[in-house]
Parts: structure tokens; C-alpha cells; sequence
């Protein structure tokens, strides 16, 4: 099993990136290289890019405290917040969605699809509310993921899964950096959420590290259950971030 599509999510700055567009924060041509660098080039059917933007410009709701972008991750042991039989939910990859707030009743879900030759973007509109998220502090996302991680190494420990190669799965912080940092997030992200983000990419280095990089899936129970508080912690960083820029711009 290829861990990597359970850990990282080209979403998350894709989410912060927007809100930072759409709240004034960041212009359009930032915007749009950051996109490129997280998936190449992007397609909206047969429209390039920028009709994309057009549509989520016109369709956002940018006054209401409501975060107007709302990441959606999903996998093993956590459904995906899309009503279900629903044609966003059937064409969900395991990339996830972004859901975009017009209004009270009615929310927009991007779909992304990604390939080698880049990112094919489906846009559906859902006018049944949204399941609602965990909609945790980053102060209470960060508590379980740490409590998690430091729980999981008790027991790859214990089970004896300390090698050469890996003395310490807490030691593995950092290993996979230069990938987990690129290609960054804007400038006006706030502090809590980019250490959040920080935190989740440390924990999945740890994750792909152990489990991929090293090539031992013995160790994959004790694993497999950060995956949810990372993608957890993922959306509580979006969230968070969404409302400070949203603050920023109207509070």
C-alpha cells in the first residue's frame, strides 16, 4: 500500500491559497503559481484555470463567518462530509474536495483529480447541508495528534520496531521536509494553523518513513490510526485559517 495518498493532501494549501485570494490577501498571479507547484497545470473540463477562479469568485460568499473554503479529507475509518449518494461523493478521489459557501443552503464541492499531466477539476452544487466537521480548535487537533503519535511510538517500540535505519520513529521528524514543504503556503497564514500543518507533516514523515521508505508493514495497525487525526488535523488548520483571513478582512 502506497502511503503517501493517506498522509498528504495537496488540498490543504490549495484550500489556504484560495481564501487568501479570495479575501484579498494574496493577487492572482501568486495564487496561480502556487497551484501549478501543488499539481501542475489545472483544467476545469475543457476551460483552463482561470475559468475556474471566475466560478469560485462569483459563487463564494466572502461576508458570512463561515469559513467560505472547507477542506474535505477522507479514507479508512472517516467518511468523506458530502451527503452521501450524492454525484460529488461518486466522483470523490482519494485527493478529497474543497467545499465553497455561496449561501446558507447552498455550497459548491470541487473536485480534483490528479495525474501526471496534472489536475482536472469537476464542480458540482449541493443544496442539502453539508455534514458538519469536528470543527476542532488547532489547540485541540494538535492535543490528539500528539497524544496519537506519541502513543503509536509506544507501541512500534514495544513491538520492537526500532532499527538501525530507524532508532526512533519520533527521530524521523524531518526526514521527508523538503517534500512536506513545497511549495509552501502564503505569507498571511496564521501562525496557529502553519504550526498545525507542521505538526500533520511531521507525523506523516513518520508514517511514509516507516512504512513505505523502509518497506515494513508490520508495524501498519499501529500506523494506520494517525491517518485520521492527520487528515483531522489537516481540516482544523484550513478552518482556522480560513476564519483569521476572513477576520483580517471583515471582522
Amino acid at each position: 500500500m502506497y502511503t503517501r495518498a493517506e498522509v498528504y493532501s495537496p488540498l490543504q494549501n490549495t484550500a489556504v491559497w484560495l481564501a487568501a485570494w479570495l479575501y484579498g490577501h494574496e493577487p492572482t498571479d501568486e495564487l496561480v503559481a502556487a497551484l501549478r507547484d501543488l499539481g501542475g497545470p489545472h483544467a476545469y473540463g475543457d476551460a483552463p484555470l482561470s475559468a475556474l477562479l471566475n466560478d469560485v469568485r462569483s459563487a463564494a460568499s466572502l461576508t458570512s463567518p463561515e469559513p467560505v473554503v472547507r477542506l474535505i479529507l477522507w479514507g479508512p475509518g472517516q467518511a468523506a462530509a458530502i451527503p452521501p449518494a450524492s454525484p460529488a461523493l461518486q466522483a470523490l478521489t482519494p485527493a478529497g474536495a474543497l467545499a465553497l459557501r455561496e449561501s446558507e443552503h447552498v455550497h459548491h464541492l470541487l473536485v480534483p483529480s490528479y495525474g501526471d499531466d496534472g489536475v482536472q477539476w469537476r464542480w458540482f452544487e449541493e443544496h442539502e447541508r453539508l455534514p458538519e466537521p469536528a470543527w476542532l480548535s488547532p489547540g485541540e487537533a494538535d492535543a490528539l495528534l500528539v497524544e496519537a503519535t506519541d502513543r503509536a511510538a509506544l507501541l512500534i517500540e514495544a513491538a520492537g520496531g526500532a532499527s538501525a535505519e530507524l532508532p526512533s520513529p519520533r527521530l524521523t521528524m524531518g526526514s521527508l521536509a523538503d517534500f512536506y514543504d513545497a511549495p509552501g503556503l502564503p505569507g498571511c497564514v496564521p501562525p496557529r494553523s502553519a504550526k498545525l500543518f507542521a505538526r500533520a507533516d511531521s507525523v506523516a514523515a513518520i508514517v511514509e518513513t516507516v512504512t513505505d521508505r523502509l518497506n515494513d508493514h508490520s508495524l501498519d495497525p499501529h500506523l494506520f490510526a494517525l491517518w485520521r487525526h492527520i487528515r483531522t488535523a489537516r481540516m482544523a488548520g484550513v478552518a482556522n485559517a480560513v476564519h483569521e483571513l476572513w477576520r483580517e478582512a471583515y471582522g
